[in-house]
């Protein structure tokens, strides 16, 4: 996709005409993998832990492009329940400002510490997707007038989150790190499709609860370890062999 040669301020002077441009639609970093999630203090990672909506948040700020995040980067958010010094606090405002929170309860809370569920995962990653909205994608539980409809249909459509064997999606079910971090790595097309793609196990940064021949050791391998890798020529669905590790990114300096 082209990039235009100016950017373009909208003001509310220009917003009624159509042919005025627009600002850019937020775009996620899919060319560097670096870490995004960091283990606890413990040495651990929990990967059957639950997940909070400004961790998620937290995330998906650090993911952004640069460009992206120098666009919208705010400290100001709507939300009365997101305070001003918050440790989440940038990362919200900056989500909000771009598009991908929105206040779909309209009652002007966030609730940071809740833990996400799919389908607001969904909602956010969906802004990230180049599709239109789709039809045809249908689950049990997840009817045409549900709050998240379009997103989860996006999102599954883009093959990112899937529903289950029974036909259900299990919308307002909570994820888990493991599960988010699984999400958010195909999004990010960062998806090794076999344990000898990453590096030797005693070279990577690894957890005593995340070990070779678990389902979640590669996604959980690809988010917490920054690397370089090569794709082969004809890769077209992520896969990817890792080469080396790099220094991770100081995400400090975007969230304080």
């Amino acid at each position: 996709s082209g990039t235009l040669p100016v950017t373009f301020k909208v003001t509310a002077e220009s917003y009624y005409y159509p042919t005025a441009p627009s600002v850019t639609k937020p775009a996620l970093n899919t060319g560097d993998h670096f870490a995004y999630v960091m283990g606890y203090p413990d040495g651990t990672v929990r990967p059957n832990g639950s997940i909070t909506r400004a961790e998620v948040s937290t995330i998906l700020f650090r993911l952004l492009s640069d460009k992206t995040r120098e666009e919208y980067f705010t400290t100001e958010s709507s939300f009365t329940d997101v305070k001003a010094g918050a440790w989440y606090n940038n990362s919200i405002a900056t989500l909000e400002k771009a598009g991908v929170i929105v206040d779909t309860a309209k009652g002007g809370a966030f609730r940071p510490d809740e833990a996400i569920t799919r389908a607001e995962l969904a909602a956010m990653l969906a802004q990230f997707a180049d599709a239109k909205p789709v039809t045809g994608v249908k689950f049990t539980d997840v009817s045409a007038n549900h709050w998240a409809y379009d997103a989860i249909a996006i999102a599954a459509k883009m093959g990112w989150i899937a529903g289950y064997p029974d036909g259900t999606f299990r919308p307002d079910a909570t994820i888990t790190r493991a599960e988010m971090m699984t999400l958010v790595n195909r999004v990010l097309e960062r998806v090794p499709s076999e344990e000898s793609h990453l590096l030797p196990y005693a070279s990577m940064l690894t957890f005593p609860d995340c070990q070779p021949g678990q389902w979640f050791y590669i996604a959980i391998q690809e988010a917490t370890n920054s690397h370089a890798y090569e794709r082969a020529v004809t890769e077209k669905n992520g896969d990817e062999q890792w080469t080396a590790l790099r220094d991770n990114r100081d995400w400090t300096k975007f969230e304080q």
